[in-house]
């Protein structure tokens, strides 16, 4: 090539050639000789911006088509290309307006509609991107059939008619093979209808022809960690945080974090995270809505996983919710009338786990004591319902079950909940999940009751200084309550009651022998899966076999084995001791078959920071001990309160030292496991029931915090 060219437009005409062949290092070199002869011609830095596009220097060719404008800003392509390259930095804001000015200056540009189609969609407006997608399909001379039957597929995939919006997608990949977008769509729609193998074929399809293309990668991602495909995960995450990480380093963080905190590497997950806080100050403020949805709901549901620290926890947490409220969340004010001054209370629960889960598990017996009371029960699905045999019994107590009619992006729309809420005239409103429903936040931003209170699934959203957050003396006592924006309302006893769990019949003595397990051994059981997994939990495990000649340790959660595995098997080299001192256990397909467990279990060993909840309830009610760390957070502190809910002190740790030598002294001190053991059966009987399995005491409670409601004295509450 000869790079000799006497004038700057000849310079920046071999420049475009050599950019089309893909010879970018000369290209550059080209457009810096026709900058050094003419340093104010826009064009050059246009073109130098193109190619910096090229090499994905994001950054660098923002400020190249920025010094375009300056020197004239009548150039409508670099206003798109700058538009694109806020896109690719999350900036979507900024695109659309950069967009705009383009199509303002060339109002005929019909890829300008194209891109800002996409922005519009990313950002959650589809009224404008149906518009600007259908002027660009107009403007196209001939109209591109690709491109068309790509935009009839989306239409159709909005309105939910699924198989033609596959169709219409493989139409279009039939006339342009590398349309990586239409691979791309078509994963994802298979994906949501559960036909996972094609959906992953699809996604690495798109991801060869276009290796940056972001939904690929989040759906890949999401593919494997979800089906626990857990090794595969972390190798696609870490491709797309090496694809994608300069262009989109909100996403391509969380993900990398979500995945290594459920794998069970703590520490990556936990590195991660710190980076990610340390440089979210500065990103967050052009942060795109999809990404501010998934700082909420994703990175503050880890965070407590991974860190006991109230008041850094707190600074995050403002950080993001602030943004959060700003940006996704409308603007309202509730104009409600105060609630009705005679029982009974209309009492609205929000949740998508009115089923076989945690949630599920611990509230069934308190909604059925409340709807003995003055309240009637009304429930509002949140989700797609997963209904099963439990869902049943939370039917029978409700006087109305609100089920939604549409799920459009996975989800039912929030306003038809809050209008279906608001309609029946709920006076408290119950939120079951917290921030581990996407939109719950968003039902309890707008408050559609007077009272609006979070309970039971997670810590406090963190989102209306109004509403309230229900907890307890131990969980939360008052130096914590700084670190909640709502108001605390505290139960006198337990922030929980249940009325035990089922369990399949069990033969203590055949089941160790089951398992190879003698009876004179001790057994430690500990069920933590991967999010609540770390070497800290590890070493002080070990510590505890290794002091207590005969015992084993038997770990059950679910996270990656191989990472399990690994975790225990070095710990016990480090410390002499026997690898086969720690058995693994595989889940069962039931509840009630993997409480058989604790019948064979002498000591449970309970997680931290965050501690165990169904599952340490379950250990106390089948009369096993817990050893427990007491931490700063209300999710490090759960064990304690249970503990406390049954009059037992043995087993609360200060400290990891401390949590050692109670784990040693239940296994060498029989006689103090026996008493332990008594104390559990005894609190069970009727004469002496404690508050933690006491539904009847708990609604009893709750219901005298709401009583001032009978003489319309809510400022009371």
């Amino acid at each position: 090539m000869d790079i000799g060219a006497d004038t700057p437009e000849q310079l920046i005409q071999q420049a475009e050639i050599s950019y089309t062949q893909g010879n970018l290092t000369t290209a550059i070199a080209l457009v810096h000789r026709a900058i050094q002869q003419h340093p104010h011609w826009a064009l050059a830095y246009v073109t130098m911006g193109n190619i910096q596009q090229a090499q994905n220097q994001v950054e660098a060719a923002i400020r190249s088509y920025l010094k375009a404008l300056a020197l004239d800003s009548s150039l409508p392509q670099a206003h798109i290309n700058l538009g694109s390259m806020y896109y690719k930095k999350g900036a979507v804001d900024q695109a659309i307006s950069a967009y705009q000015q383009g199509i303002r200056l060339k109002p005929d540009f019909a890829a300008a509609y194209w891109n800002l189609a996409i922005a519009f969609r990313q950002q959650g407006n589809q009224q404008q991107a149906d518009l600007a997608q259908q002027k660009a399909i107009e403007l196209q001379q001939p109209p591109p059939r690709a491109y068309q039957l790509f935009s009839q597929g989306q239409n159709l995939a909005s309105l939910g008619q699924l198989k033609q919006a596959i169709a219409a997608y493989q139409q279009a990949i039939a006339l342009d093979p590398n349309l990586a977008e239409a691979y791309c769509q078509v994963g994802i729609l298979e994906r949501h209808q559960g036909e996972i193998k094609q959906a992953v074929e699809h996604f690495k399809k798109a991801l060869e022809i276009k290796p940056d293309l972001i939904p690929a990668h989040q759906n890949l991602c999401a593919i494997y960690r979800d089906t626990l495909s857990l090794k595969s995960a972390r190798q696609a995450v870490t491709e797309y945080r090496q694809r994608c990480g300069n262009i989109d380093p909100i996403m391509t963080a969380i993900y990398f974090i979500s995945i290594h905190h459920f794998s069970g590497l703590h520490q990556v997950a936990l590195d991660e995270f710190l980076r990610l806080e340390s440089q979210l100050p500065d990103l967050i403020e052009t942060a795109s809505e999809l990404e501010i949805k998934s700082l909420y709901t994703n990175l503050l549901f880890i965070q407590p996983y991974l860190r006991d620290h109230p008041q850094k926890n707190h600074q995050l947490q403002q950080l993001i919710t602030q943004v959060y409220l700003q940006k996704i969340v409308p603007s309202h004010r509730a104009n409600h009338q105060q609630p009705l001054s005679q029982f009974p209370v209309k009492l609205g629960i929000i949740s998508s786990h009115f089923n076989r889960h945690s949630v599920g598990w611990c509230s069934l017996n308190i909604i059925q004591e409340l709807s003995k009371l003055s309240f009637e029960i009304y429930l509002y699905f949140t989700e797609k319902p997963l209904r099963d045999d439990r869902t049943l019994l939370f039917e029978d107590i409700a006087k109305k079950v609100y089920i939604p009619e549409s799920y459009p992006e996975g989800l039912p729309a929030v306003t038809d909940i809050i209008q279906a809420i608001e309609q029946d005239q709920i006076e408290i409103l119950l939120d079951f999940d917290s921030l581990t429903v996407p939109n719950h936040a968003e039902i309890l931003a707008h408050k559609p009751a007077p009272i609006c209170i979070s309970w039971l699934g997670f810590d406090a959203p963190q989102l209306k200084a109004e509403n309230y957050f229900l907890a307890d003396q131990y969980t939360t006592p008052a130096e914590l309550e700084e670190f909640c924006t709502e108001k605390v309302l505290k139960m006198p006893h337990s922030f929980i009651a249940v009325s035990g769990f089922d369990q399949e019949p069990v033969d203590a003595i055949d089941l160790r022998k089951a398992y190879r397990i003698s009876t004179e051994q001790v057994i430690y059981l500990c069920v933590a899966p991967g999010r609540k997994f770390n070497l800290e939990l590890v070493k002080a495990q070990i510590q505890i076999l290794k002091a207590v000649p005969n015992s084993i340790l038997m770990h059950k959660g679910m996270g990656d084995p191989d990472v399990f595995k690994t975790a225990y098997w070095q710990t016990c080299q480090t410390m002499g001791v026997s690898p086969h001192r720690v058995k693994f256990i595989e889940r069962f397909p039931s509840e009630e078959e993997h409480r058989k467990i604790y019948a064979i279990a002498d000591i449970l060993l309970d997680s931290y920071p965050y501690n165990g909840g169904t599952h340490t309830l379950e250990a106390l009610w089948f009369n096993v001990p817990v050893v427990t760390l007491k931490g700063k957070q209300f999710l490090s502190r759960m064990g304690y309160s249970f503990l406390q809910g049954v009059n037992i002190e043995a087993g609360i740790a200060e400290s990891w030292e401390a949590y050692i030598e109670w784990g040693i002294e239940l296994g060498k001190n029989q006689k103090l496991r026996h008493s332990i053991q008594q104390q559990l059966i005894q609190s069970k009987q009727q004469k002496q029931l404690a508050s933690l399995w006491n539904p009847q005491q708990f609604a009893q409670d709750f219901y005298a915090i709401f009583e001032p409601l009978k003489s319309g004295k809510l400022a009371q509450i």
